[in-house]
């Protein structure tokens, strides 16, 4: 009798597992986090494994508004929710791992739209929110954390964010039919702060072999699918040793005046995708 006892738990969890409707519970989790923070979250399959989570396919998750392009699209998604949300009260947070964009990045989302995430080894060129700014070939790797709260709104989201940049390189770029001599950065950082639709970018370093940049100023977000504006100081330094066509380019821009201290400051504003500098 025990054996076929323990023969009739062991068949019954088994059809549990493979016959339970997983995909009905995570749509509804992301109506869910739809319903009240804005956020979309798109995929093609899923399946359990009850030692880690749910595995979600071809994720893509959109902000709030009318914008069809997602802010990110990762091959695979694993969450594992609390047991207060799989049996439907509180609001404990979803803890998550994705694989996206060559690298990954782990963290807790809750209903509300609050995220806690750190990246690791994010190529540049997989992501194409930052590769239409300029045209040309871009390498290098992103990592970084993010803290975010808010309704969802994103003119309405709080936080901070720390980014790292390693072996980054532009070549053969182009920007409003200029072309942009090709750089390399060896190392980055940036610290960034979200308030009320603002990013404040309190440091934003490049160092490279051609140029040091340095980036402060303001980065308006906007609802729906609208480009942020950016309004910014830029200072760019020449590197001694670096290729000749970049300071002659910057003297250009700079009505043909070479600082005295060397270090070229021009002021950007304007929509991301159509930035202008004086």
């Amino acid at each position: 009798m025990l054996g076929y006892g323990v023969w009739t738990a062991v068949c019954f969890v088994l059809f549990l597992v493979f016959t339970f409707p997983n995909d009905v519970i995570v749509r509804h989790w992301t109506e869910q986090l739809a319903a009240e923070s804005g956020w979309r979250v798109r995929f093609d399959d899923v399946w359990l494994r009850p030692w880690n989570g749910y595995h979600l396919s071809n994720v893509q998750v959109s902000a709030p508004g009318k914008g069809l392009e997602p802010w990110a699209a990762a091959t695979e998604v694993v969450v594992r929710p609390s047991v207060s949300i799989l049996w439907g009260s509180g609001g404990s947070p979803f803890h998550f791992s994705a694989r996206f964009y060559g690298g990954g990045c782990a963290g807790t989302i809750d209903r509300a739209g609050a995220l806690d995430a750190t990246c690791e080894g994010l190529r540049i060129a997989d992501y194409p929110r930052i590769t239409r700014l300029v045209e040309g070939v871009w390498t290098g790797e992103l990592s970084g954390e993010i803290h975010l709260t808010g309704d969802g709104d994103v003119t309405k989201l709080e936080g901070r964010g720390k980014l790292g940049l390693k072996n980054a390189a532009l070549t053969q770029g182009k920007a409003q039919g200029f072309t942009v001599p090709d750089l390399h950065f060896a190392a980055g950082e940036a610290d960034l702060e979200m308030k009320g639709g603002r990013v404040e970018i309190r440091t934003l370093k490049l160092s490279g072999s051609e140029l040091d940049v340095d980036l402060r100023g303001q980065l308006y977000v906007r609802s729906g699918a609208a480009p942020p504006v950016l309004n910014a100081t830029l200072n760019l330094k020449p590197i001694p040793g670096a290729p000749p066509g970049i300071e002659p380019l910057l003297q250009l821009l700079n009505r043909s005046q070479k600082p005295p201290g060397g270090t070229y400051a021009f002021t950007l504003y304007g929509p991301l995708n159509a930035l202008r500098a004086r």
